[in-house]
């Protein structure tokens, strides 16, 4: 049963990684010339950083004991807290009473309080919306100053717009009552729920991947290696066509494509209706600047959110708090994170013009000394985040539907499946899928 696998991503290469434990044959094909997708580790002179603030959270016993084995003594466990921003302070995230009693004023306390009193003995709905979910979990002032912007900022829709997948499970129990039970337990919160805690490679979390890579062999992929076309009869996938190289058999097939590439693809073309739909969806952008720096640490934190509308970024991650052995001894690198859409005037700037941007805002609210800056770069990422917009599940699910009659065809991934998945996710799934091939 030979698989092929399109996209040498997160997604792709842990489907890769269960076929070789399994001794099944398995084929990858990716367009670029290296692994790792949207979770590559860089290197701007001796410094390095991922493309994105990327932790790995041991969510799943199993898969936690894969990344385990695929490490080893490099997987290293960290305890790195984040913050929020918010007028010139660093609030702890997750919130903490101290910081309720530290950033408001009395008659704010206890409006916060009252509407989480409220919240606790009514009997609340399932959410419609991320925006009725903020409110069930922290009340209506608090998720206004803290979640909303935040929120809006990164997804670039009004949080009425946006389904309550998106928060992932980061929500989930967690409340004002689980914040007070944890402060009377000397901070004792569940540890699942500690944006702070988490496994993280030594030298940067493309590094999982790379170790895939040297796993599986690198015979087993197949680079600068474009899927043009993907050929079915209805029932199975049979062939895929590849840009300037031969046409390839099918026997199983899974596909890390953002879904809208996928549906265009396909040959004999889908149904026009599944066709407007794929052609309607969105996904966000990420434009990151990097800036190496001559100064011993930026900060203590892994990660800070900025969830006020006037800055252009959604978080600002230092590398060297995952590990050490990202920045030089002595100095230190941040990588500011900033959401758009590839159409967005921020996204269409030149190099040389975002940098500046990017560097007069943090030099003019004192987040940064122009005097330490040394050097910096900026990537560009597209497909970053599938936009999860209210109405949008039905119309997903049917195309969805549609391509569930080719039972030979497996999606994965973020893009793929339209879903808000992270790396642990993907592994678990990856695991699930390859063990029905070998059963």
């Amino acid at each position: 049963m030979d698989i092929k696998i399109i996209g040498a991503g997160p997604a792709g290469l842990s489907v890769a990684y269960y076929a070789k434990k399994r001794n099944l044959p398995f084929q990858v094909f990716e367009s670029s010339d290296r692994v790792g997708g949207i979770c590559k580790t860089e290197i701007i002179d001796q410094f390095k950083y991922d493309l994105g603030a990327h932790r790995f959270h041991d969510k799943d016993e199993k898969v936690t004991e894969s990344i385990k084995e695929l490490l080893g003594e490099k997987l290293k466990k960290v305890n790195a807290p984040s913050k929020i921003y918010y007028r010139e302070k660093m609030v702890n995230f997750p919130l903490e009473l101290s910081n309720i009693f530290q950033i408001f004023s009395y008659p704010q306390i206890v409006k916060v309080f009252i509407e989480n009193i409220f919240n606790h003995i009514k009997v609340n709905k399932i959410p419609k919306n991320f925006r009725e979910l903020a409110y069930q979990t922290y009340g209506k002032t608090l998720s206004n100053l803290f979640l909303i912007n935040y929120t809006e900022k990164l997804w670039g829709e009004d949080s009425n717009n946006l389904d309550p997948s998106i928060s992932g499970d980061r929500l989930k129990n967690l409340n004002l009552e689980a914040v007070i039970t944890s402060t009377f337990k000397n901070g004792s919160m569940d540890a699942k729920h500690l944006d702070g805690s988490f496994y993280y490679p030594q030298d940067g979390f493309g590094d999982i991947f790379e170790a895939i890579k040297n796993f599986i062999g690198v015979k087993h992929i197949e680079f600068n290696s474009k899927i043009i076309g993907i050929i079915h009869d209805g029932r199975k996938i049979k062939n895929i066509d590849l840009f300037n190289k031969d046409t390839l058999d099918i026997d199983h097939l899974f596909c890390t494509l953002p879904l809208n590439i996928l549906i265009n693809i396909l040959y004999p073309s889908p149904p026009k209706e599944i066709i407007d739909i794929v052609n309607q969806i969105q996904f966000r952008s990420l434009r990151l600047c990097v800036f190496t720096l001559d100064q011993m640490i930026f900060s203590e934190n892994a990660s800070i959110y900025f969830p006020d509308s006037k800055f252009p970024f959604s978080r600002i991650y230092e590398p060297k708090n995952r590990s050490k052995a990202m920045a030089p001894i002595g100095k230190t690198c941040i990588v500011i994170e900033v959401p758009c859409n590839s159409d967005d005037s921020i996204y269409q700037l030149s190099e040389y013009e975002f940098i500046k941007h990017i560097k007069s805002i943090l030099i003019n609210n004192n987040i940064i000394d122009s005097n330490n800056i040394i050097n910096s770069t900026t990537k560009k990422i597209e497909y970053a985040y599938p936009i999860l917009s209210i109405g949008l599940k039905d119309n997903i699910n049917k195309v969805l539907s549609y391509l569930d009659q080719f039972k030979n065809f497996h999606l994965i991934g973020r893009s793929a499946q339209f879903k808000y998945l992270h790396t642990h996710d993907l592994f678990k799934y990856a695991n699930n899928q390859v063990e029905q091939i070998f059963n």
